[in-house]
């Protein structure tokens, strides 16, 4: 049986609904503890802007956790992004055989 992962979840989505709903806080509030214009959070909790390894040191040293968290989450939502991309247009490569010696 294939898994198939069907939401690609942004780590802003996460950053929105686990920490700042969670704790009844603004895109304001969030952004003035983080140390960054509205502007900028805002467009990471809208899923238009990445996570930088700055952000995630940020909201490690404010809300507690791990930066690599966040930057793994990043990643990993890259990553499946650009699965999905490549599979929608998959460009004709071919496999290359190593030689044993």
């Amino acid at each position: 049986m294939k898994r198939e992962i069907t939401h690609n979840t942004h780590p802003g989505e996460l950053l929105l609904e686990e920490i700042i709903k969670l704790n009844n806080l603004t895109i304001g509030k969030t952004a003035e503890l983080l140390g960054v214009a509205r502007p900028t959070l805002s467009k990471i909790v809208n899923e238009k802007s990445a996570i930088s390894p700055t952000m995630a040191i940020r909201i490690e040293k404010v809300f507690g956790g791990s930066a690599s968290f966040w930057l793994r989450m990043q990643a990993t939502f890259d990553l499946r992004e650009a699965e999905q991309i490549f599979n929608r247009n998959p460009l004709k490569l071919k496999k290359f055989n190593f030689q044993t010696a």
